[in-house]
């Protein structure tokens, strides 16, 4: 069992154009997003930053966009989390976090 996850969490509305370039900042190759967003599609999108170790989730509904990152873990590991969110139908923080518990099989921290 490995040591408890962190998740952080932002969210903005897709009209605030502001809020979804300080979401996009960390992500280097964000390319695929931007034509995401502003065709208002609903979608997941994740990097992994070698590192800092961060996998950074962006999903979106087509008028939010929600960016999660995971701190402390493997490219695998980020990889095995975004096919977990794949299943995830309705997004929110709790949706996320059983995401990772069933990718990872740990104890998520508040």
């Amino acid at each position: 069992m490995r040591d408890t996850l962190k998740i952080l969490l932002a969210k903005a509305r897709l009209d605030d154009a502001a809020a979804v370039n300080s979401l996009l900042l960390p992500i280097k190759d964000y390319v695929n997003l931007t034509s995401m967003f502003s065709e208002r599609r609903s979608g997941l999108s994740y990097a992994y930053e070698e590192d800092a170790r961060v996998g950074r989730f962006i999903a979106s509904n087509g008028v939010t966009v929600m960016s999660f990152s995971v701190t402390a873990i493997t490219r695998e590991e980020a990889a095995s989390i975004a096919l977990e969110c794949e299943r995830i139908a309705v997004w929110g923080m709790y949706e996320i976090r059983k995401a990772a518990d069933r990718a990872l099989g740990a104890p998520v921290e508040e």
